[in-house]
C-alpha cells in the first residue's frame, strides 16, 4: 500500500514552472510538494526576473512549492537565501545535483558536491544564519560514483528535514540507469529518511527500490510525471477509461495553454513553452515520435493551435 508515501516533483529547469506547477495541482492533486526549479546569480550578481517570478506567492497560490538555491560559495547562498527569506519561504532546498556543464565549472550543483572546502562554508551559513527548513538535493559526484562516501560526513553533521539522492554522476546527465543499489548503501549508511530520485515511471520501479530498502516511502519524480501526469495515481493503483484520460489529458493541456498565453504576452515565448511542454508529453501517447514530430516543426503558435489537436482525437 502506498497510503503513506509521499510524492514530490523534481525541479526541472524550463519545464516545471508556476504554470505547469498550478495546472497539475489543480488537474490531479498527488503531488505533496513542487520544488521550485533552483534560482541563482547572474549576470551582475542578479537573480534572473523570470526565476523571481516563479517564487511569486500569487503565482504559487494554494500549491505546496519548496524554493531551490543554486551556488558555489557561502556569499551567494546568503544573497539567494536571503530573498528566498524575504519572499516569506519557510523551507529551502540546496542543489547539490545540478549535472550540467554550465553550472557545474562554476562550483555549483555537483561541482559544490566536489569541493568540501566551500560545501561546509555554505552549510554553515546556511544553518547559522537562517531558520529555514533545510533539504538538500544530491547526485553521486561528477564523474566517480564514490566522491558521495567522502561527503557523508558533511551531510550527517547538519539537521536537514530530507535528504533527496540522485544515485547517478553528473557526466551521466540523465542517461544510463539511476544506481538503486548505491542509494540502498547510501541509506543505510546515513541512517536518515532519504528522498529517492531517478527513473520511476511505473509500479516496478517503486517495487525495486523498496526491494532494496524495504521502508522507503517518499519519491521525487521529474520526466516520469512530466510524461505522464496520471504517474502517481498509477502508482497508486488506479485506472482510468481510454476516453475519460484522454479528455483529461486535452483539458489539462488546454489549460497549460491559457496559462502561457496569459502568462507571456509573446507567441514565440509561448510557442517555446508548448514545444517544451510536449517534448515529454508526447511520450503518454502510443506513437510519440508521430505525435511530436508536426509540433516540432511548428515555426508559429498558428501552427501549433492547427496540429496538435490531432493527438486528442479519439481512435
Amino acid at each position: 500500500m502506498l497510503s503513506d508515501n509521499r510524492f514530490y516533483l523534481a525541479p526541472l529547469q524550463g519545464f516545471t514552472d508556476f504554470v505547469y506547477r498550478r495546472c497539475h495541482h489543480q488537474f490531479f492533486g498527488m503531488i505533496d510538494a513542487f520544488y521550485i526549479p533552483y534560482i541563482a546569480l547572474g549576470p551582475g550578481q542578479k537573480i534572473r526576473n523570470s526565476q523571481l517570478r516563479d517564487l511569486l506567492h500569487q503565482n504559487n497560490d494554494g500549491v505546496p512549492v519548496v524554493p531551490q538555491v543554486l551556488c558555489s560559495n557561502a556569499d551567494e547562498l546568503r544573497a539567494l537565501a536571503g530573498k528566498v527569506r524575504e519572499m516569506g519561504y519557510s523551507k529551502l532546498n540546496l542543489n547539490l545535483g545540478c549535472p550540467y556543464p554550465m553550472a557545474t565549472k562554476r562550483g555549483r550543483g555537483t561541482g559544490l558536491l566536489e569541493n568540501p572546502v566551500q560545501l561546509e562554508k555554505v552549510l554553515d551559513a546556511l544553518f547559522s544564519e537562517f531558520d529555514f527548513q533545510v533539504s538538500v538535493k544530491f547526485r553521486s559526484g561528477l564523474s566517480d560514483d564514490q566522491t558521495i562516501w567522502a561527503r557523508l560526513r558533511l551531510l550527517q553533521a547538519y539537521p536537514f528535514e530530507e535528504l533527496i539522492f540522485h544515485p547517478r554522476m553528473a557526466k551521466q546527465l540523465y542517461k544510463g540507469a539511476a544506481n538503486r543499489q548505491l542509494f540502498a548503501k547510501v541509506s543505510s549508511v546515513l541512517e536518515k529518511p532519504m528522498v529517492y530520485n531517478g527513473d520511476i515511471q511505473s509500479a516496478r520501479d517503486l517495487e525495486e527500490v523498496k526491494n532494496l530498502v524495504p521502508a522507503q516511502n517518499e519519491w521525487m519524480i521529474g520526466r516520469g510525471l512530466l510524461s505522464d501526469p496520471l504517474l502517481i495515481h498509477r502508482l497508486k493503483g488506479q485506472h482510468f477509461q481510454e476516453k475519460e484520460e484522454l479528455d483529461l489529458m486535452r483539458d489539462f493541456h488546454q489549460t497549460i495553454l491559457d496559462g502561457y498565453r496569459s502568462a507571456f504576452q509573446d507567441d514565440g515565448h509561448v510557442l517555446m513553452k508548448m514545444k517544451q511542454f510536449w517534448s515529454y508529453f508526447a511520450n503518454r501517447f502510443s506513437k510519440p515520435a508521430k505525435v511530436y514530430k508536426p509540433i516540432k516543426k511548428a515555426s508559429k503558435l498558428t501552427k501549433f493551435l492547427e496540429v496538435y489537436s490531432s493527438a486528442f482525437r479519439h481512435p
